[in-house]
């Protein structure tokens, strides 16, 4: 069946707009009925009142992070030293700590009133430990970095107090500070973490496919188990077209589960219904 001229020009509803131009068709504005002019007006006001309440963020605030964001992060390195090094906090010196330490010791001795020529040589007196403690204290809350248990016997003069300051203490490994080294040959490369399995480590090489079914995944450590995954092994056979485990009891909301036995023990007028999941009284 052929198409009509008519039927034609209303398919393509643009072409006498393409030879007349836009004055061949005048455009019909739609007016608004006097409900829609009603409920319009009562909806302005709203809008305004949005519209000058609503505050802009400034470009500062977007851009830039906020310091409690990077202080609330977790420190690897603090938290591996825990246990196993001396120190769990890292310590540069100031130019300025000696100064600090002599200067405060001073202060010290002179609220205790003892007089000395020299600070430095000053000898802290056996069986009392009160000047030492009170310096080592002002330097500890005013530097954030104390001696441990063991160097404090080697603290005997205020000497002593100021060549500790003065030296700078890690919280890494010389095993991680030579991973950690840019300046290593070419030909040494030195691994700083084990590379440890996890079946959502889909883009590795492994492609989550563990060579040893049945068995990993458990982190031992306390300390580590912040640090490392853990993952649940898939032991049995008919585990290993389950996506996730169910770990819900069998026995829920039956009689012999120990939440509804024990409801059972309160009411001896019940009885406990399987089919309705529900306590029904018993006619007596």
């Amino acid at each position: 069946m052929h198409r009509t001229v008519p039927r034609f020009i209303r398919s393509q509803g643009n072409v006498l707009k393409g030879f007349f131009g836009k004055g061949g068709e005048k455009e019909t504005v739609k007016q608004l009925t006097v409900e829609e002019q009603e409920s319009l007006r009562k909806t302005l006001p709203s809008i305004r009142a949005r519209e000058s309440t609503q505050v802009s963020a400034p470009s500062d605030s977007v851009t830039d992070f906020d310091d409690d964001l990077f202080d609330n992060r977790i420190d690897t390195d603090s938290i591996r030293a825990r246990g196993f090094l001396k120190y769990t906090q890292n310590y540069t010196p100031s130019t300025e700590v000696k100064d600090l330490v002599f200067e405060t010791a001073s202060k010290c001795l002179q609220a205790a009133g003892i007089t000395v020529k020299n600070v430095e040589e000053y000898q802290f007196a056996d069986g009392d430990n009160s000047v030492k403690f009170e310096i080592l204290n002002r330097l500890g809350n005013s530097i954030k970095h104390w001696p441990t248990n063991g160097k404090l016997v080697h603290l005997k003069t205020v000497e002593d107090v100021a060549n500790f300051y003065q030296e700078p203490v890690k919280n890494v490994t010389k095993y991680t500070e030579m991973a950690r080294d840019e300046r290593n040959p070419k030909n040494v490369s030195i691994m700083e973490q084990a590379v440890r399995f996890h079946p959502e480590d889909t883009h590795m090489y492994h492609g989550g496919v563990t060579a040893f079914p049945g068995s990993g995944g458990e982190v031992i450590s306390l300390r580590q188990k912040r640090l490392l995954r853990q993952f649940q092994p898939k032991k049995e056979w008919f585990d290993y077209d389950d996506l996730t485990f169910d770990y819900s009891r069998a026995d829920k909301n039956m009689p012999w589960d120990p939440e509804v036995a024990k409801q059972m023990d309160k009411y001896t007028d019940k009885r406990y219904n399987l089919k309705t999941k529900q306590f029904t009284r018993i006619q007596q």
